[in-house]
């Protein structure tokens, strides 16, 4: 009696102490047992938790279904998996990598597993019009969750309240979407979309107020850009995107580093929130999201939106915020597109990546020349690039589609006079996406000797560095040749062009500039109508309506706008 024993030795029924079971737990998965470090998938032995009447299933760290008893089946719709015996049970089955999308609770499993520690929280199910309540239980292996319905302990008028709220939230949100379609039809500023965002999103009953911030140059602090509902609320709080600070933890850092909603469905209880409790206590809001706006895996910002709701922004509502954040940042993107493409002063960059063609052990290419002229995207991973280059060097082209990846198609538009014109089709080439991601373009581009060198042009203010850090992971030996900024004495030109892409739809643009380069235009021509249709997968009817439209359109821009342009 009263001695005292190593935490770490047995008792004499052979039992660990209670400590060091707890630590042996802790670090093994309730349901398969794994350990860190493994890779194995296995169920408990048939019929222990069938036996359970509560729903329990189990996901592995990519958020895989690895087991599912007969009741969590039954409620999520699933069907059993059976195993060599023959006995329906449930097994885990990793072939699949879908993430299990059917349960509500998506955003639970991953703050569990994040954070290493149990989560408790209640859904409003809408298969069943049940309140669910799920305990997620991590492990170093993905997690394990118990489900209970609780809509008798919630009561009826909760939800049918709920219901409404729900459907309430969704016709807001999408009306924040109409609102954000049509200031981009108005051709509205970047600020002003912002601002249709937050004002829209404020205004509707279902949320307290709306903020658009973005992470600084060095990703630590996030800087207010634009708030309705609320006067200085983001300048006010500790805000961060670093993970080591407590203020880098909650939604707003989170969605910064993952570029995916993240939410708080009661700010009050959820220890991560801890440093805004007081903040959400004064301006009465009780859930909060932050949604990333991203286009093409370029961040523009965060969306942060509150409301008065516990248990808001659940899958479904959560879903279309992430759609709004997309459509935001698609517009956003197509904006600074069009700014550097019609500014007045870009910032150039001249690269030069040395023997590019061995890079994909293609020919040498030894005294020849091919030149790139232009480049039409036809989608944001499809891309057309017209050339010239000698007769005998085009067989080089036509062997180097078979070497580079992302080259996927030639065709030889015009082979008189020794020289061949040529239509390259090229699929998610690296070098395009970088450029693109940060909105700039590919101004020139040219092969000589086997040395492939190019011009780029990027808004002034462009990080250089990190465009050129993010080149050099796919090609390592590039260099850069000049840097300068540039500057077009062509104001007249530049507002013609840009009258004239308000009024061109994204289609009739594309017809346009894809007629001009494979020489629609020529005589005689080197493309048919018919020629540029199939290029572009459309009907010879339908690329003659948006050609003669676009056409129409730039002679109206030209001939009858002339003396406002010039004034």
């Amino acid at each position: 009696m009263g001695e005292q024993r190593d935490p770490g030795e047995r008792d004499s029924r052979g039992r660990a102490s209670t400590e060091e079971h707890s630590r042996s737990s802790a670090d093994t998965d309730p349901i398969d047992g794994s350990r860190e470090g493994t890779t194995s998938c296995q169920s408990p032995p048939p019929g222990v938790l069938e036996r359970i009447d509560d729903p329990v299933y189990a996901l592995d760290a990519a958020y895989r279904l690895t087991y599912a008893n007969d009741a969590a089946r039954e409620l999520f719709g699933l069907e059993a998996v059976a195993t060599e015996g023959g006995d329906r049970v449930g097994e885990c089955d990793r072939s699949s990598t879908d993430r299990f999308v059917d349960s509500p609770f998506d955003a639970a499993h991953e703050r569990a597993l994040e954070r290493g520690r149990s989560e408790t929280v209640e859904e409003f199910y809408e298969p069943t019009s049940s309140w669910l309540e799920a305990i997620v239980y991590p492990s170093t292996t993905g997690v394990t969750v118990h489900v209970r319905d609780v809509s008798e302990r919630v009561g009826p008028e909760r939800t049918l309240e709920r219901q409404r709220e729900r459907l309430a939230a969704l016709d807001h949100v999408h009306t924040v979407v109409r609102e954000i379609n049509t200031a981009i039809v108005d051709g509205s500023s970047r600020e002003e979309l912002e601002r249709v965002t937050c004002r829209t999103l404020a205004d509707s009953p279902s949320y307290e107020f709306a903020f658009v911030a973005e992470a600084s140059a060095t990703r630590d602090t996030i800087l207010n850009r634009v708030e309705a509902g609320v006067e200085g609320y983001v300048d006010a709080i500790p805000l961060s995107a670093s993970e080591d600070e407590p203020a880098g933890r909650g939604p707003a850092g989170r969605a910064i580093r993952t570029q995916t909603v993240q939410v708080s469905t009661d700010v009050c209880s959820d220890p991560e929130f801890e440093p805004w409790h007081d903040d959400a206590r004064e301006h009465g809001y009780r859930s909060a999201a932050a949604i990333p706006i991203v286009y093409d895996g370029s961040l523009y910002g965060i969306l942060g939106v509150t409301s008065a709701r516990v248990n808001a922004f659940t899958n479904e509502e959560r879903d279309v915020l992430a759609q709004l954040g997309e459509t935001l940042g698609h517009a956003i993107a197509a904006l600074e597109r069009r700014r550097v493409l019609l500014g007045e002063s870009v910032l150039e960059i001249e690269l030069v990546i040395d023997d590019a063609t061995a890079v994909f052990d293609g020919p040498a290419m030894e005294g020849q020349s091919v030149l790139f002229d232009r480049v039409v995207r036809l989608s944001d991973a499809e891309f057309l690039e017209y050339g010239t280059t000698d007769r005998e060097t085009y067989p080089s082209v036509e062997e180097l589609v078979d070497c580079v990846p992302h080259w996927k198609d030639v065709t030889a538009l015009d082979e008189s006079g020794g020289r061949v014109t040529f239509e390259l089709q090229i699929s998610s080439p690296p070098m395009f996406s970088v450029v693109d991601a940060h909105d700039g373009y590919v101004d020139a581009a040219a092969l000589h000797d086997g040395d492939y060198t190019t011009t780029l042009h990027l808004p002034p203010g462009t990080d250089v560095r990190t465009v050129l850090e993010e080149i050099r992971e796919v090609y390592p030996s590039v260099q850069t040749l000049a840097r300068r900024q540039r500057s077009f004495g062509r104001a007249s030109i530049g507002r013609l062009s840009e009258r004239l892409m308000e009024k061109l739809t994204p289609r009739q643009q594309t017809a346009l500039e894809t007629a001009y380069a494979a020489g629609y235009f020529e005589w005689p021509r080197t493309s048919s109508g018919e020629d540029v249709a199939e290029t572009l997968d459309v009907t010879s009817a339908t690329f003659h309506e948006h050609l003669r439209a676009a056409q129409r359109k730039l002679l109206e821009s030209v001939l009858d706008e002339t003396d406002e342009l010039e004034a």
